[in-house]
């Protein structure tokens, strides 16, 4: 559910992904009912439309389906029940911008090229987006790409998709939430709250729920579902910013987990100490 209304929809209600820290993608498979109601049956394409979904830094083990009792994520928890869960699946780089990579192209590091953080190719021989396309799809991106981004043209460097609304929650770019952000709110700072992309602190965010990145990727995709009337099946990816820092809930959700009600931080058994002597 999603606070505002935009065009053809209208929303009411806010996805906001709570607590945590390790990447997430879930897949779901739409019939194409989500997207042509108004269309008869016989019209409607076979191929289902797709939607890929992520959170940054989002731990598995933050969500009630894994048996977390102090956690509230009820939507993932009926999407968990619809379908499949993959309880032993890595990443192969756990890290930013090389495991970004590996889901753009589908390789292991010593195939993208990417060992550590730094900047994603401009293009790839094989990238997801263009794969789909060249399949029928219309591909779209909304939320953290973190692919790229021409300052020059002020738009993201596309890898494939045919359209592309991003917040990738970095200061050198004034990508599209920045630029929708300026317009409504003209001389407000989004980075109200205090924090850092990199904080480890932790506060509520200092604006209307409405204008928090979560709020405004989770709008846009519902949008996207809601008005896409092309004859084609889509891909969509939805990528959200958080739980990444800055940790920045509103106020609400802040309020709703009592710090007296979390479990224990777990901590190994010194396994590091194993390594404390070990040169780099």
């Amino acid at each position: 559910k999603l606070y505002g209304s935009s065009g053809c929809v209208n929303i009411q209600g806010v996805i906001v992904l709570k607590m945590v820290w390790i990447c997430l993608a879930m897949v779901l498979l739409f019939r194409n009912y989500c997207v042509a109601a108004e269309k008869s049956a016989d019209t409607i394409n076979a191929t289902p439309n797709i939607v890929l979904l992520m959170a940054d830094q989002m731990r598995s083990d933050m969500l009630g389906s894994s048996g977390n009792k102090a956690t509230y994520t009820p939507n993932l928890d009926w999407i968990a029940s619809q379908g499949v869960r993959f309880t032993n699946a890595f990443s192969s780089t756990p890290t930013c911008t090389p495991a970004r990579s590996a889901l753009l192209t589908g390789l292991s590091p010593w195939y993208h090229g990417m060992l550590g953080y730094g900047r994603i190719a401009e293009r790839y021989n094989f990238e997801l987006p263009r794969v789909f396309s060249s399949n029928g799809f219309y591909t779209s991106s909304i939320g953290k790409d973190h692919f790229g981004w021409d300052n020059k043209k002020q738009e993201a460097i596309s890898h494939g998709f045919n359209d592309t609304d991003l917040y990738d929650g970095i200061l050198a770019e004034y990508d599209d939430y920045d630029q929708w952000f300026s317009a409504v709110n003209p001389g407000v700072d989004p980075m109200a709250t205090g924090l850092t992309f990199n904080d480890y602190r932790g506060k509520k965010y200092a604006l209307p729920e409405f204008y928090h990145p979560t709020a405004w990727v989770g709008r846009r995709a519902v949008e996207f579902i809601r008005c896409y009337n092309r004859s084609q099946p889509f891909l969509l990816k939805v990528s959200f910013h958080r739980p990444h820092s800055p940790y920045d809930p509103p106020g609400r959700w802040m309020d709703y987990f009592k710090p007296e009600d979390m479990p224990a931080a777990f901590v190994g058994a010194n396994w590091d100490s194993r390594y404390i002597h070990v040169r780099v």
